[in-house]
């Protein structure tokens, strides 16, 4: 077919010239577009940087300086330090190995106003004054910036900031002893920790900055950020540097071959539609190509999961009847082991990241699932945080073990979500099928009963299928149904009251209400049993909130003493948990100064920021909160500094180990030394023996707990609890 020339540049004019020209566009857009996300993500990534590198130090700073500041306000010590000859043996104990061994400070010094040293520390040992050199001149230099804390010391003064010591990057905390008000020089207490390797290694990690070092000039390298180190009188100490995190490259890498491939595809589609106006054959035969693409996809999703491509339960199921078929077939072969696996904390993992991140890990998990098995294994996602493996040819269960070492292993390894780890983990139910097992619901159901075996022993483990598991999991059931029961109807439980004791163990000062429950057949059955049950059955904010009523109405008998009620985590992390707990005290007619909250420190950690306001809102309203089980998770000052408290109790288990282990009354001691550095009333708990009070008195607990002066009693006996003490 002839084609005349006015047709071919009206073609050229009017059709593939303002193609050209929008691809040109388009592709100027998208390069503009990926650069410039690129320049900002990088820019932000570095200004967080600096903010988190700046952070880190100034709260490392303000933690010196409160443990700087445990001994300077510390009268024991100020009455020593007034004393020649000092004794350097209590000065070594409690100062200079408190700040070394407690704190990590290398160097302490105690100096007269005029700088002469008559005490010293260095690099965990003592160092006689006498017959070492004065303070070292580059201590002497540092403390000369510090202009504030080398004034007359008529009143406390204190300082901490960075400083160069022997020419290496140091925070310096310095500050008068408090003794008597009336004398006109007092000694001044200096502490040095150096920014060394172990420091700044911790700083990284926390930080989750890498390759973190000290540099004495500015790194010259492209890849490598730093932040200033200054003096508090605005010198020059150095840099911080570090590998500089490029999210934004990373992007880049990520982004530009899909901004290639779309513009390709754009150019493909134009190319197409252009050819279609020459080729009008061509559309019949490019829709037949798409509908026959798209049953194909709909062919694949009715049997695939559509986020990770994994078989899903449909296929599972088909995969799992036909390998069972073979083994009906040939009973005396290979076993087959069916695999139930569920991710640990991943709803933690949605909670923090958002469901995008959430559908990302769930990806990650699938291909490091495929990757560990083999070809004729089969892995698949049941939904959600969910997933199975059918291994249909299984000699031992020893390569059962290992393969479900080898998952625990690879899913515990981190996952980078939107730039930072993550960590979670796994837990696997395994059943293994021989000739005589066929039906593939009961296979499923063991292996979950499996699966929930696992997660209830701690998870990130893998249990296989035992008979007994069937029975236990049935009682289990069936307790928790009669749990359900005793709650609805208010039968065979109750509230008991266990005293707290002050020091003395003469007198009690607040009462801790503790649920029991008396199971008709089964006895009294332990909290520890029956607590776990009723937060796996969601009953566990109507039991507290009950046990909370029951300890308003007592305060209303005792006025006079304070009762402890015990707060689920689940509890405490549940919608209006603050407005219902305040409309029970409201409805009993009670006062919230009468009640004190008990909380773990599992509900700081899983989420400081929300925890913080429902502490606080709840000392607004008037409870006490107390710190249950302190020592025993994840205790720190820091916790102790950033969330409001009235009390911590010491766990019942350093009670305990007091005159049985060897270190046991170090613990102690430094932990209520720490409660009384931060004004907080300290509880011991399970004290059981008169050598425990009296250690316990001694080391200056303010109250104790425990079997040695009663059990928990019921209401009825309050009084008479009441009585006994007074005589």
């Amino acid at each position: 077919m002839k084609i005349s020339d006015s047709f071919r540049a009206h073609f050229l004019r009017e059709i593939l010239a303002p193609l050209v020209l929008v691809l040109l566009i388009t592709s100027l857009g998208a390069s503009y577009a990926v650069y410039w996300a690129t320049s900002k993500s990088n820019a932000e990534a570095a200004a967080r940087q600096h903010h988190i590198i700046q952070t880190s130090l100034s709260q490392s700073l303000s933690e010196m300086i409160i443990q700087h500041r445990s001994l300077t306000l510390w009268q024991p010590l100020a009455l020593h330090v007034q004393h020649a000859p000092l004794n350097e043996a209590w000065l070594d104990l409690n100062v200079g190995a408190w700040l070394s061994g407690m704190f990590g400070h290398q160097r302490v010094y105690i100096l007269l106003p005029d700088g002469q040293p008559v005490y010293q520390w260095e690099n965990g040992r003592s160092v006689r004054p006498d017959s070492a050199t004065p303070v070292r001149p580059s201590v002497t230099a540092a403390l000369a910036g510090l202009s504030h804390a080398a004034s007359s010391m008529k009143e406390h003064r204190e300082s901490v900031g960075l400083a160069l010591i022997d020419n290496r990057p140091a925070m310096l905390a310095v500050g008068t002893i408090d003794g008597d008000p009336t004398q006109l020089h007092r000694l001044v207490l200096v502490s040095i920790r150096f920014l060394d390797n172990a420091f700044l290694n911790a700083l990284s990690q926390r930080s989750q900055l890498k390759g973190l070092h000290y540099a004495d000039k500015l790194p010259g390298r492209p890849l490598t950020a730093a932040c200033p180190l200054m003096s508090p009188a605005g010198q020059p100490l150095g840099y911080l540097a570090w590998q500089a995190d490029r999210p934004g490259t990373r992007m880049l890498g990520v982004i530009a071959p899909l901004v290639v491939a779309v513009l390709l595809i754009i150019t493909l589609i134009c190319t197409l539609m252009i050819r279609r106006l020459w080729l009008s054959s061509l559309r019949l035969s490019q829709s037949l190509l798409q509908l026959s693409a798209s049953e194909a996809q709909a062919q694949h999703l009715a049997f695939h999961d559509v986020l990770t491509g994994l078989p899903n339960r449909a296929l599972v199921e088909e995969r799992l009847t036909q390998t069972l078929g073979r083994l009906m077939r040939n009973p005396d072969g290979d076993n087959v082991a069916l695999l139930l696996l569920d991710l640990d904390r991943f709803k933690l993992v949605n909670d923090t990241y958002g469901h995008h991140a959430g559908d990302d890990l769930i990806i990650e998990v699938a291909q490091r699932l495929t990757q560990r098995v083999s070809e004729k294994d089969t892995v698949g996602r049941l939904g959600g945080d969910e997933f199975v493996v059918i291994l249909p040819a299984v000699a031992t269960s020893a390569e059962v073990e290992r393969l479900c070492e080898q998952i625990v292993d690879d899913l515990s390894r981190p996952f980078i979500l939107l730039g930072s780890e993550t960590w979670i983990g796994v837990s696997i139910g395994v059943m293994l099928a021989s000739g005589d097992s066929s039906d593939r619901t009961e296979i499923m159901r063991k292996a979950d009963i499996a699966l929930y075996q696992a997660k209830s022993q701690g998870r990130g483990q893998y249990q296989f299928f035992d008979p007994s598991m069937d029975e236990s999991i049935k009682t289990r059931l069936q307790v928790a149904t009669d749990l359900r029961q005793a709650l609805l109807h208010k039968q065979n439980l109750a509230v008991y009251y266990q005293p707290q004791m002050d020091i003395s163990g003469e007198n009690v000062v607040a009462l801790e209400a503790l649920i029991r429950w008396d199971h008709p057949v089964l006895g009294a059955i332990p909290p520890g049993e029956f607590i776990p049950l009723a937060e796996e059955m969601g009953l566990i904010i109507q039991l507290g909130e009950w046990v909370l009523r029951e300890a308003s109405r007592v305060s209303l008998a005792w006025p006079d003493l304070v009762i402890a009620v015990n707060v689920s985590p689940l509890q405490f992390r549940s919608p209006g948990f603050v407005e219902h707990f305040e409309a029970i005290v409201k409805q009993e007619h009670t006062l919230p100064s009468r009640i004190e909250l008990e909380i773990t420190e599992g509900v700081l950690i899983e989420d400081s920021k929300g925890a913080k306001k429902i502490m606080t809102r709840l000392r607004e309203i008037g409870f006490h909160i107390a710190l249950d089980d302190f020592g025993t998770g994840y205790s720190s000052l820091n916790y102790l500094s950033h969330f409001s408290v009235d009390k911590i109790k010491i766990d019942r288990s350093f009670t305990q180990a007091l005159g049985v282990t060897e270190n046991s009354m170090a613990i102690v001691e430094s932990v209520i030394r720490l409660g009384q550095a931060m004004g907080l009333v300290v509880t011991a708990e399970g004290v059981e023996t008169s050598s425990q009070m009296a250690a316990l008195a001694e080391a200056g607990c303010n109250q104790l707990q425990g079997y040695l002066f009663s059990q928990a009693v019921p209401e009825g006996q309050i009084a008479t609890l009441l009585a006994r003490e007074e005589k």
